[in-house]
């Protein structure tokens, strides 16, 4: 029995660990810019959220369709008549030439009807005119969809971005804080036989100490960008993400294709004075002749004795094919205000369109002038930074020699700390303005992530 026990909770043992196991290694991961995106479309609950606009768009369009589908309805009635209604017939006709009317009782105390009615639109223009907007409704809250998802990519390399800046700025600060460990033990050296004075040796240690700062700091920065990153790919706060960090000098300009015309606000734009063209002319539609088809079929009862209920001699049945046509005529002007409240619409509409028209091109103008100077800095920069090591190379050699003061030291270890962060902060200047190239020419979800 003990044995048997044992066994057990060995396996309950085995099935909880392997679940932790389990759950640790799903909140971890490494990605690069492209995984990365692919995980925040798939995991993002605002981006599926606006996934079911979609699908309510094409249930909306069924339902107006439904209109010109057979409409079939069953009903079923029952009246009591306390009082019967009486007609006046002359005196002549019912026997009674003394008069010249009397009242004749018309109809039963308890009447009965249950049937089927079903009707068919023949012709309804502005349904037509509905169905259409419908149709273009679904397409309306597609470009919102890809609007947000643009968002989301948006966000998404730009967090990323920030990561791999300061996993640079951390890793080059590092290597600073080791030179300069290596450059306070020869001063401590000199120090101790005699040859450096105490103030330059103290100043030499508050250099490396707020080195050691800087990359606590840097370090609490990169954290606290991790923890967005992971929120964006829709992963747990504390998910241990490693990223990709190597930055690279990215896409040339003449590699970004696309254009105004493939932007998803502009589509966007478009397809809603489209729509409202065409719900002004569903509404003018409404003034128009509608054809309608029907049959019925009752089965009618009337008796005045509730025990001949369902006595057939008291029942019949009826049936009814025909053709209705409506013309409305008056409205109280309702129609006429609708038009007019649509054509303002309208108006609005396109003044937003050439609004965000001239705000494409204002995009793209600065995004290429931006991109074209970044890579200008990139190419600067990247000189610079050699230069910079070169030079401290130089001076620690020469200062391990005795022949350079320290303070020409401290100044060349400065100018490298510059020159690394400038690079660092050119090149994620490039790669954001290049999604900026992408964004402005409507390419985010196509060339920008093929090409990743």
């Amino acid at each position: 029995m003990c044995r048997r026990r044992k066994r057990v909770m060995g396996l309950i043992l085995f099935v909880v660990f392997g679940s932790v196991a389990e759950m640790a290694s799903a909140q971890s991961g490494s990605y690069d810019i492209r995984s990365a995106i692919q995980t925040a479309i798939s995991n993002n609950y605002s981006l599926k959220a606006d996934s079911l606009n979609l699908r309510m768009a094409d249930e909306k369009k069924k339902e107006v369709k439904a209109g010109y589908l057979p409409q079939a309805n069953f009903t079923t009635q029952s009246e009591y008549n306390p009082a019967i209604a009486s007609q006046l017939l002359p005196g002549s006709v019912i026997g009674q030439p003394n008069k010249d009317y009397v009242g004749v009782k018309f109809g039963t105390r308890y009447n009965m009807r249950a049937g089927v009615e079903v009707t068919q639109a023949l012709y309804r223009k502005d349904l037509k005119l509905q169905v259409k907007n419908a149709a273009l409704q679904k397409g309306i809250e597609s470009s919102k969809f890809n609007l947000s998802k643009e968002e989301l990519v948006y966000q998404v390399a730009t967090s990323f971005y920030s990561l791999q800046a300061y996993a640079e700025m951390l890793r080059t600060n590092n290597r600073d804080y080791s030179n300069m460990k290596g450059v306070l033990a020869i001063a401590q050296a000199q120090y101790d036989n005699g040859v450096l004075k105490k103030i330059d040796l103290q100043s030499l240690q508050i250099n490396v100490a707020n080195l050691l700062s800087n990359i606590q700091q840097l370090q609490t920065n990169y954290d606290e960008q991790l923890t967005r990153f992971n929120y964006l790919l829709g992963l747990p706060a504390a998910a241990k993400t490693v990223i990709a960090d190597t930055i690279t000098a990215g896409t040339s300009q003449a590699e970004i294709r696309g254009g105004i015309f493939q932007r998803e606000d502009i589509r966007l734009s478009r397809q809603l004075i489209e729509s409202k063209e065409v719900e002004m002319n569903a509404i003018r539609a409404e003034s128009k002749p509608s054809v309608n088809s029907y049959f019925r079929y009752y089965y009618n009862s009337q008796f005045n004795d509730p025990g001949k209920a369902f006595n057939g001699d008291y029942s019949y049945r009826s049936s009814t094919v025909g053709v209705t046509m409506t013309l409305p005529i008056l409205d109280g002007n309702r129609r006429k205000s609708r038009v007019n409240t649509a054509r303002l619409q309208l108006e609005q509409l396109k003044l937003q369109d050439n609004q965000k028209l001239e705000q494409a091109h204002m995009e793209q103008a600065s995004a290429a002038l931006t991109f074209g100077n970044n890579q200008e800095q990139v190419a600067i920069t990247r000189h610079n930074l050699a230069l910079a090591m070169d030079v401290f190379t130089a001076r620690r050699e020469l200062y391990a020699q005795g022949v350079s003061s320290l303070m020409e030291l401290l100044e060349a270890e400065k100018e490298l700390s510059n020159a690394d962060n400038l690079h660092i902060q050119a090149l994620i200047d490039l790669q954001t303005a290049r999604l900026d190239m992408h964004k402005a020419n409507g390419s985010l979800l196509t060339d920008f992530i093929n090409t990743l």
